[in-house]
């Protein structure tokens, strides 16, 4: 079984509302491209501090930018695929709206407590960037479902 028809699988509506009974099945797939999230955000964060040689605070900021795109296309085509109109101008409305209610848990709930827990905590940046991604994750969801899609249907 491929990983794609794996999450295919899992994510199906019956299966979803058999093993996660208590939790959306929105808020799975969220939670899924999140980890894809998690996964781009790290590896870009600690490739271009350590092979690239940027400052690991420049890193991160790329890093987020960069986990946030992917997370837009995904959850743009998954997560939220039945509230979307399929216009050039509202996808951009939506990756404008997406980017700014990222940008800021991306930034509130990663880079400002990354930076507290390395400079002031003296936790090593990757682990204090995994700490901070945790922190974003409620904030990101809850401004997605309600603003940047909740704004698209109304559009």
């Amino acid at each position: 079984m491929t990983f794609i028809s794996f999450v295919v699988m899992v994510t199906k509506a019956s299966v979803i509302d058999r093993v996660f009974a208590r939790v959306p099945a929105r808020f799975l797939k969220f939670s899924i491209v999140g980890g894809s999230g998690v996964i781009v955000n790290m590896g870009m964060l600690y490739f271009l501090t350590e092979f690239a040689g940027f400052y690991y605070l420049a890193s991160s900021l790329i890093a987020i930018e960069v986990s946030i795109l992917c997370n837009f296309v995904l959850n743009d085509l998954w997560t939220w695929g039945d509230k979307k109109h399929q216009t050039k101008k509202r996808y951009l409305e939506r990756m404008a709206r997406y980017n700014l209610s990222a940008a800021a848990s991306g930034f509130l709930g990663n880079f400002v407590i990354m930076t507290v827990l390395t400079e002031a905590g003296g936790l090593q940046y990757l682990l204090s960037n995994f700490i901070g991604i945790g922190v974003g994750i409620l904030l990101n969801y809850f401004l997605n479902d309600r603003w940047t899609y909740k704004a698209a249907m109304k559009l």
